[in-house]
């Protein structure tokens, strides 16, 4: 999560601007500017940087951009793949794990929609070596 330092939620953790190649955008990176190391439970998410559009969003207050951590993600994948029989991709598994958090605030007549844009298929071995189950 956000809080232990290894994540990779530079518009959730304000992170400082840096430049990656070549765009100047909110940048996880150390005291001298140079990239850190990343962590993310989804490899799609495991980058340093973000792009353009996102730093605009965030910089106007258009979007606002939450994080979650590993644990979070994996009860989200597991409830999802458990109770519809929908495998989610551990990218799309963060917005679900939101969503939980999110949907007791709501009011009844308010509605979420979430986007799953992967196959959750194609991160089954991450998730099986987490569990410890091997193949």
């Amino acid at each position: 999560g956000v809080e232990t330092g290894r994540h990779a939620a530079p518009l959730s953790s304000n992170a400082p601007r840096g430049v990656l190649h070549g765009n100047r955008t909110y940048l996880m990176s150390d005291e001298a500017g140079q990239v850190s190391d990343t962590h993310s439970i989804s490899a799609g998410l495991d980058y340093p940087g973000v792009g353009p559009e996102h730093a605009l969003w965030k910089d106007v207050g258009r979007v606002n951009y939450v994080a979650a951590n590993d644990k979070e993600v994996l009860e989200a994948f597991r409830e999802l793949t458990h109770m519809e029989g929908i495998m989610p991709a551990l990218e799309s598994a963060h917005a679900l794990a939101h969503a939980k958090v999110l949907a007791p605030t709501m009011r009844p007549d308010q509605h979420i929609v979430v986007n799953l844009s992967g196959r959750g298929d194609k991160d089954i071995m991450t998730v099986a070596k987490i569990d410890g189950i091997e193949f």
